[in-house]
């Protein structure tokens, strides 16, 4: 009787498990679902017709396409991609995510395809905010759940006010409801140059805040699609395909 309950339950358990989102091997379905962010440019965001444009979005069509996928894109919060990764809402983050330390204790990334400075915008014609220190007293935007929301936190004197998206930390700058935002400087130097923003904010000053470079993510347990994505990766550097989105898409 034991011997037969044990066997149910654990016929049960693998059933569960098969068929639960986040037991799905990614490798087995025909469309993968990718989480993003479409406020952060040129990383990804949304043209005049709201179709997802950008650096990441081309990446990871360009993926996909090797291990044979469609994809489907799912645009959410950024501090949700994570739980929504791990919940099996979606099998894929690509949204410009710093593959750090502490996340990597809870998803699996990829190789990094792209590295680069954080930088501080500030309001048009200010030149009071040059450095860290000069930030000393003053407010600081941030996106939720980013690199940059952590670090704004370690500066000294610094209060940080913290929203959804980076479009309305900017925005907070152009206001002048805080003195700054930061963002990765290819992001920056986006918004500086936005319609909507263009004459109202300017780039300030670098800041190394991270090592790490921008990768992308999955579940932990997906070892042969993280494999089959870094083989596809590899490829596309050696044949100068990542280089060319670079080009396509960065400014530094």
């Amino acid at each position: 009787m034991k011997k037969s309950l044990a066997i149910a339950l654990t016929t049960a358990l693998v059933f569960l498990f098969a068929f639960s989102p986040a037991g799905a091997a990614i490798l087995e379905k025909e469309t993968i679902l990718v989480g993003t962010e479409s406020t952060y440019p040129p990383y990804e965001f949304r043209d005049k017709d709201n179709n997802l444009q950008g650096f990441d979005i081309d990446l990871t069509h360009a993926l996909a396409e090797k291990l044979g996928k469609k994809v489907e894109w799912v645009d959410m919060p950024f501090d949700s991609l994570i739980p929504a990764l791990l919940s099996g809402k979606i099998d894929l983050i690509a949204a410009g995510m710093s593959a750090t330390e502490e996340r990597a204790k809870r998803v699996a990334f990829t190789t990094p395809y792209e590295i680069s400075l954080s930088t501080f915008i500030v309001k048009a014609g200010r030149e009071d905010i040059k450095s860290l220190e000069d930030l000393k007293g003053k407010t600081v935007a941030a996106q939720l759940g980013t690199v940059q929301d952590t670090y704004a936190g370690t500066i000294e004197g610094v209060e940080v006010k913290r929203f959804q998206k980076f479009d309305d930390c900017v925005r907070e700058v152009a206001l002048g409801r805080v003195d700054a935002t930061l963002m990765d400087r290819p992001v920056a130097v986006k918004f500086v140059d936005q319609k909507d923003f263009a004459g109202q904010v300017q780039l300030a000053f670098d800041q190394e805040i991270t090592g790490t470079g921008k990768a992308l993510a999955t579940r932990l347990d997906e070892t042969a699609f993280l494999e089959g994505l870094n083989k596809a990766l590899k490829e596309m550097d050696d044949t100068g395909k990542l280089q060319e989105l670079r080009d396509k898409w960065m400014q530094y």
